[in-house]
């Protein structure tokens, strides 16, 4: 069962079962309150009656002594006042004992003569086919051997109550099928926020992530529906980065499994090559040189793949670096490269410190100057800065080939390569720049990439420097 359904089932039932309750109250309360009107009618007008009978008795006395233990006398003083009476729905009856004089009653219960001295008057009500009647019974106080019976037809107070029944019937069944239409709507209005958010679960399951929920209200529902659309986000936000995530991977196995292929496939063949033919020395020498060649760019990616190893497991500890002991590292790890290509290295700083962790700083500015060689014709010339500018800077500049906007998005990606043939010409891996960009991220610093005619690689730190 739904959450509406209940909530309308219970709101009917409780609605229902107060309603009637209410209506038996009321109906008990008004049928009770018109009897006991009734009875007070009765018993006034059953004290007028007994009085004009008790004084008519007594002036027949005066002139027959005998009258109050005379049938007939008696009879002929009741009967005319049972005539008018009875066109009343009033009737009257006389007893003296347990034995009648004169009754127009209907049946009644013996033991309403049972009259005690000390109240001196019986009420009694009963129903005798399918009629109501009040009965109230008492002694005359002259002549206690008799006892007088009034009886009045009550049967209008079940008409009463029947009628006033069907009304508050009709009633409940008309205000329980207005309550319910109502209670369904409303229902249907208040819930539908839940519906919603039942729907776009279900679609957000099912893998429709950009799905969100409409509710505009400023209750709790909106609130909610508010509430999941942030976590909403949050989830789609957390599934684009594993989705993005995976693919690297994957990305990254695959472009792997590729760079390693050639020169494998270099080593194996040249190797089989030395083992089966028969050739000259000069052969041989070229054939190793080969073999040299895979074997160095084997090496290298070795090399980067272990970088990137290092500094993904690695924890930052920022010390104090030396920016001109560091140029000179720099200097002196670059000079053989740059030397065959008599490429020059220039270093320009105006700080003397930089916080950070210097093995990682060494690294980043290497593969930043080796890609810049890669990049460079010979003879050129490659620009290490570090200068302060509301925050320390480190800059790499080369006047190689420009890169576009589409290569300088996908430049930092690992295996990434603007030039396919170029680079490995060169003995690049297509890794130094996602080195960069991780060492960057474990400092807080940003890398900013331009490239017009030729290409700037500035980080810029948000630690503090001494200068």
């Amino acid at each position: 069962m739904k959450f509406w359904q209940k909530i309308f089932l219970s709101t009917l039932v409780i609605f229902i079962t107060l309603f009637d309750i209410a209506a038996f109250v009321l109906v008990s309360s008004s049928y009770n309150y018109n009897l006991q009107r009734e009875e007070d009618n009765s018993i006034r007008e059953q004290a007028v009656i007994l009085s004009s009978l008790e004084n008519s008795i007594t002036n027949a006395n005066e002139i027959f002594p005998d009258t109050s233990y005379s049938k007939e006398r008696l009879i002929s003083i009741i009967k005319p006042l049972a005539n008018y009476y009875e066109t009343q729905n009033v009737y009257l009856a006389l007893y003296n004992g347990n034995t009648k004089i004169f009754s127009n009653t209907p049946n009644f219960d013996d033991n309403l003569l049972n009259i005690q001295a000390k109240e001196n008057i019986n009420i009694h009500t009963s129903k005798i086919e399918e009629e109501r009647y009040l009965f109230v019974a008492s002694k005359f106080s002259s002549y206690p051997h008799l006892t007088f019976v009034y009886a009045r037809d009550i049967s209008q107070l079940d008409s009463f109550l029947f009628s006033i029944s069907r009304v508050f019937v009709i009633v409940s069944v008309v205000v329980c099928i207005i309550l319910a239409l109502s209670i369904f709507l409303l229902l249907k209005r208040l819930t539908s926020p839940l519906t919603k958010l039942t729907v776009i679960t279900s679609e957000i399951a099912s893998g429709a992530y950009h799905k969100r929920v409409n509710i505009d209200r400023k209750d709790e529902l909106g609130e909610l529906g508010h509430t999941f659309n942030i976590m909403a986000d949050s989830v789609e936000d957390k599934v684009n980065q594993l989705t993005k995530a995976s693919e690297s991977k994957q990305q990254f196995i695959d472009n792997l499994t590729h760079e390693m292929k050639t020169p494998l496939t270099s080593i194996l063949g040249y190797s089989e090559y030395l083992q089966k033919a028969m050739i000259n020395e000069e052969q041989r020498i070229i054939a190793t040189g080969h073999l040299n060649e895979a074997a160095k760019r084997l090496q290298s990616l070795s090399t980067k793949l272990l970088d990137l190893t290092y500094i993904r497991g690695k924890t930052i500890n920022l010390q104090k670096v030396n920016i001109e002991g560091l140029f000179s590292s720099l200097e002196t790890i670059m000079a053989p490269i740059l030397k065959k290509r008599n490429i020059n290295l220039e270093t320009i700083t105006n700080i003397k410190w930089l916080r950070g962790d210097e093995a990682l700083l060494l690294s980043l500015l290497i593969n930043l100057v080796e890609n810049s060689a890669r990049a460079s014709a010979d003879n050129e010339v490659i620009f290490v800065k570090a200068y302060y500018k509301e925050y320390p800077i480190l800059e790499v500049i080369d006047n190689g080939y420009g890169l576009d906007k589409k290569e300088i998005e996908k430049i930092t990606e690992p295996f990434y390569r603007v030039d396919q043939s170029r680079s490995r010409d060169f003995g690049g891996a297509g890794l130094g720049l996602s080195i960069v960009a991780q060492i960057a991220d474990y400092h807080g610093a940003k890398l900013i990439i331009q490239s017009q005619q030729g290409t700037t690689v500035r980080i810029i730190f948000n630690n503090s420097i001494t200068t």
